[in-house]
Parts: structure tokens; C-alpha cells; sequence
């Protein structure tokens, strides 16, 4: 084996943002990325951003936590020239901020459409461009937004038109951006996690014994993901090793889309 193969894994020396960290999979993105030897920032719209990155450090994770909304895109711009500033470039952006909600289509409510789009959508796109124009100028940087099953395929038995459609805007974002950027050598890939097991997967039916079994039936796997498992797909795509990969959805869902 030659002595540098695992030398393209590492994050020595690069500095990332990860948005949604406060919890879920972001907690586990930020392990992982810090495990690689990355400097963290932590980005949030919660206060407890600030005590997860005072848990990331105790770690031994090189880190810090601010706090900002992705669905003001002057507080995103504002934010991204300071730690481009701070730090001084930006090397990596995982754009993990997402929510989720249920209903059903004919009972759908302008609010909820509109909110779902700002965050999962809206917001994406305004990290993107604010800290992915900076890597464009300095010819490097890699992106990862966070798509889903959902964004691919029509799940079942949970209703939630507006979330399926903003994670399907998702993957096509990076498509887009991914071959624009491609020549500047500023990679941008989707992640599309399957049924993982988080705090957000409980509010859309994880504790309901039925739907449970739907989803695992419905997984070639027959078990549910990981958060450390979504963690690890983007700290390789992050990394040098991936530098052929941009454009990308790469599905991490223990082969539910491919069924």
C-alpha cells in the first residue's frame, strides 16, 4: 500500500461550516469533519449552538459556535465574509439546516409551503452562493447540502409535498452549481439520506410501530441509518479523496432508492 494512501482522507489545516449543528446530524458532521482534523464552525439559528460547540471542544475538536438564520441571506453573506475573514478561507461548507412536518396535500397551508421552502431550499441556495463564491475566487472548496429519499422518491406513508419537493431542489442545486463551478475546482455534491435515526425521523412517525415497519420493509437494509453513517459519506466527499466527484446525489439510505 503506498504510504500516502490515506492521506487525501484528512482534514488537517481546513477550516468548514456546518449549518443545522446543533443537533442530529449535524452533531455527528461536526465529529466527524473534527475527526479528520478540520476546524469547525458550528452554525445555528438556536442559542444551544453555543453549547455544542463548548461539546465539540471537549472532544478535542477545534471549533466555535455562531449563531445565524440561512433564511437571511444578508445575515449568510454578512456571516461568510467574517469567517472568510477570521479564518482565513472557508475551505468547506455542509449546508445540513433542514426541518421536517406532515401533511397531507389538500389540507396543505401556504405557511408551512412557504416556511419548508426558506429553510431547506431558500437557505441551501443562500450558503451556497455566499461562501461558495469565495472558494470560486480562490480556485478550491468543497460543498455538501443535504438532500433525502425524499427528494429522488415518493416515500411512504408520510405526507410532506413541500419538504419531498425543496430536498428534490436540493439535489438539482448541486447538480447545477457542481458542473458551473466544476473548472474553479469548487466541488458541489448532494447527500441523500435514507431513514436515519434522529430526532427529526420521530416527529415523522419513527415512534408509530406501523410506520416503523413500513420504512423497514420498504429498506433493502431492513434497518434504519445512522447519523454517523450520513457523517462519514460527507467526510469523504469533502476530502481530496472525492476530487473527481461534483454534481453528485449520493445516496446514503442502505439502498431504499435503488428499490
Amino acid at each position: 500500500m503506498a504510504s500516502d494512501a490515506f492521506a487525501n482522507y484528512s482534514l488537517a489545516g481546513k477550516t468548514a461550516v456546518v449549518t443545522g449543528a446543533a443537533g442530529g446530524i449535524g452533531t455527528a458532521i461536526t465529529e466527524r469533519l473534527g475527526g479528520l482534523g478540520a476546524t469547525v464552525v458550528l452554525a445555528d439559528a438556536v442559542d444551544r449552538v453555543h453549547d455544542a460547540a463548548k461539546a465539540a471542544a471537549a472532544k478535542g475538536i477545534k471549533t466555535k459556535g455562531v449563531k445565524f438564520d440561512v433564511t437571511d441571506s444578508k445575515a449568510v453573506e454578512k456571516v461568510a465574509a467574517e469567517l472568510n475573514e477570521e479564518f482565513g478561507a472557508i475551505d468547506i461548507l455542509v449546508a445540513n439546516a433542514g426541518i421536517a412536518y406532515e401533511s397531507n396535500t389538500q389540507d396543505h397551508s401556504d405557511d408551512d409551503w412557504h416556511r419548508v421552502m426558506k429553510i431547506n431550499l431558500d437557505g441551501v441556495f443562500y450558503c451556497v452562493r455566499s461562501f461558495g463564491k469565495r472558494m470560486v475566487e480562490r480556485k478550491r472548496g468543497s460543498i455538501v447540502a443535504i438532500s433525502s429519499i425524499a427528494g429522488v422518491k415518493a416515500v411512504r406513508p408520510e405526507l410532506h409535498a413541500g419538504y419531498d419537493v425543496s430536498k428534490a431542489g436540493v439535489a438539482h442545486l448541486c447538480r447545477v452549481v457542481g458542473v458551473e463551478w466544476a473548472p474553479f475546482n469548487v466541488r458541489v455534491n448532494a447527500v441523500g439520506p435514507g431513514y436515519t435515526n434522529t430526532e427529526m425521523l420521530q416527529k415523522v412517525g419513527m415512534a408509530n410501530p406501523e410506520i416503523l415497519n413500513m420504512w423497514l420493509n420498504d429498506t433493502p437494509g431492513k434497518r434504519l441509518m445512522e447519523p454517523t453513517e450520513i457523517a462519514a459519506t460527507i467526510g469523504f466527499l469533502v476530502s481530496d479523496a472525492a476530487s473527481g466527484i461534483t454534481g453528485q446525489n449520493v445516496m446514503t439510505d442502505n439502498g431504499y432508492s435503488a428499490s
